[in-house]
């Protein structure tokens, strides 16, 4: 990994040695380095995904994956890394790639004589790209600009090869050594610059088969800086402090995924980008939309990549923005069933949003269902019978739609099948009590269907639990509640009638109930806390609040009272065999496992 700008080379030197304290080289064979040998540090390129555009590469390599033809390398340094010898102390030396090997190309002498070849040296420098950089500093430090110095944009959309000639490579490593009769050395290189790859996530933007129709094109990321200096010393690459310019980018676009280069920096990233669908009313008819946004304060790291994530669930729905970080790698265009996605924060009442059978609702107008009773579908096309054709939530404003079907509008959802399909945060904090979430269903118009959390979070529930009251035959799965503020009941539900499996609390609670339940009467099983659980101002709570009895092969945090292995693996077996009792009768629904992992608390998997 590389962390703090620190560009770290994994080195191996085949060198021989001499007394440390020589003072002056020795003409031997010996003691010189007579071939030097370097690569692009990173992975080999990923399998294709279904993501990808039909007939696209397996994969997308931003910048260089190996060192080719014309190649040129810089060693600002290379040294003995405790008491260097001057006399053996060498900065400034250049090689280029003839296509075979690599040749001093400065001059100087073929052979490089090494002072002490079984102590720690140190190597720092750079390698230009093929032609796009062509100035260093007197000092040896070095400067560029993305897309040189008579541009106002940076253009990427003509493939790999134009990230390839921006790629910036470094070496700096404090501990290559030498192994016994060697005469050449080995050194990698990073990747000095950033990689940027945005996401556009289109699934259900349209309802039914037209959605497969979707295209998505031109994404720009705007106000970039294009300066950047790197030192001497090999240690950080930086933009420039001053006389900085910014520029716009144009990414390289492979299926739903758009790729680029850009400096490292913490900053806003507007964006636009344009999508091509089908008219809903004259499928034949295509109409094209651009959209706009802006990421705030983005990071972007020498040497790693910023995944910008764009949900856009629907054309008159507002987009969700997302930022994950990762190593610098070869990534396949990711799969768009398997993004974590994100959403906005719940910023209305229930009074704000619309239930199905209002008067002249349409579409356009639904929050999140439309339709008369005997055919009601969610806005993406779903019509709920079926796990493969489940209602979809993915944003703050529908899960608040659907508390208001069940508790306002007695909709039971019984027989119906509710996928959630993003992280959702419910607050701007956990102490919010602009807009306090109030649970779906009551005890008296309880929530009966099957609500399926798919491992997605809700972030910063505060008030309610997320339930008010689960009937007898509604069943909750695979659901996560984190940074909880304080809850009445408990996270997943106050009162409990139904089943709930897989389900967990992160972090710490505060509530007057239980972890997960207030009231149970249900089944509870394969579920974990692993925070404190607070009741009142004591903590020590537990996962249920009453019907404790009912939870079958569940823990909570204090019930791990060790991280050895030994331990955990007795804990593990314990709660599956908890549950393979209860799994021998006759259950209907999901059926899970616990799985030991090594120093952390035991996670829960769906058994096959």
């Amino acid at each position: 990994m590389k962390h703090n700008n620190l560009f770290l080379l994994l080195a191996v030197a085949l060198l021989s040695a001499c007394s440390a304290n020589d003072e002056t080289p020795v003409p031997d064979a010996q003691l010189e380095i007579r071939g030097i040998q370097v690569a692009v540090d990173g992975e080999e390129p990923a399998a294709l995904t279904r993501a990808a555009a039909e007939g696209s590469a397996a994969s997308v390599v931003v910048g260089r994956k190996e060192f080719v033809k014309d190649d040129k390398i810089v060693f600002t340094t290379i040294r003995r890394t405790t008491t260097p010898l001057t006399a053996f102390t060498y900065s400034g030396i250049s090689y280029q790639n003839d296509g075979s090997k690599w040749v001093r190309c400065d001059n100087g002498p073929d052979k490089i004589y090494w002072s002490d070849g079984s102590s720690a040296h140190t190597f720092v420098g750079y390698s230009l790209p093929v032609a796009t950089y062509n100035f260093v500093q007197p000092d040896g430090s070095y400067a560029g600009e993305l897309g040189g110095t008579n541009s106002t944009e940076v253009d990427y959309t003509k493939g790999t090869a134009a990230m390839a000639a921006e790629d910036l490579l470094l070496c700096y490593n404090l501990n290559t050594k030498a192994e016994t009769g060697g005469l050449s050395t080995k050194v990698r290189f990073a990747h000095a610059l950033s990689n940027v790859c945005v996401v556009v996530n289109t699934t259900d933007f349209i309802a039914g088969e037209l959605d497969k129709k979707v295209e998505v094109s031109n994404m720009v990321i705007s106000h970039q800086p294009a300066r950047f200096t790197w030192s001497a010393q090999g240690t950080n690459l930086d933009i420039a402090p001053s006389d900085q310019i910014y520029k716009t980018i144009k990414l390289y676009q492979n299926g739903f995924s758009f790729y680029g280069i850009t400096t490292p920096y913490t900053g806003d990233v507007p964006f636009s980008f344009t999508v091509k669908y089908p008219d809903a009313t004259q499928p034949d008819k295509m109409l094209t939309k651009t959209y706009k946004g802006t990421f705030s304060k983005v990071k972007f790291h020498s040497g790693q990549q910023t995944t910008l994530t764009i949900i856009l669930n629907h054309r008159n729905e507002q987009m969700h923005l997302g930022v994950d970080y990762h190593d610098w790698n070869y990534r396949a265009t990711p799969d768009l069933g398997l993004l974590r996605k994100k959403s906005t924060f719940m910023t209305m009442e229930i009074k704000d949003v619309t239930t199905h059978n209002q008067s002249g609702l349409t579409i356009d107008d639904a929050t999140w269902l439309y339709g008369p009773d005997s055919d009601v579908k969610d806005i993406y096309g779903h019509s709920g019978g079926t796990e493969a054709d489940a209602y979809v939530i993915k944003s703050a404003a529908q899960l608040l739609s659907l508390a208001k079907e069940v508790s306002e509008g007695g909709m039971t959802f019984q027989g119906k099948f509710i996928r959630l399909d993003a992280d959702i945060t419910m607050q701007k904090s956990t102490t919010d009590t602009g807009n306090v979430w109030q649970g779906i269903g009551t005890s008296d118009k309880p929530f009966q269907g099957t609500f399926l959390g798919g491992d997605r979070f809700i972030n910063r529930l505060n008030g309610s639990g997320l339930f008010g009251c689960l009937g007898s035959q509604a069943c909750v799965e695979q659901l996560q509640i984190t940074t909880v503020g304080s809850i009445r009941g408990g996270a997943l539900a106050v009162i409990n009638a139904g089943i709930i499996g897989g389900c967990r609390v992160v972090d710490d609670i505060t509530t007057d109930g239980g972890a997960l339940v207030g009231t149970n009467t249900g089944t509870v099983h394969a579920c974990y806390c692993t925070g404190d659980i607070i009741v009142g101002e004591t903590a020590g709570g537990t996962l249920i609040g009453n019907g404790g009895d009912k939870a079958v092969g569940c823990y909570i945090a204090s019930e791990i009272t060790s991280f050895t292995e030994g331990w955990l693996k007795g804990k593990v077996g314990e709660l599956n065999a908890e549950l393979n009792n209860l799994y021998t009768t006759d259950f209907k629904r999901t059926k899970f496992k616990f799985t030991h992992v090594p120093a952390n608390y035991p996670v829960v998997e769906v058994l096959p």
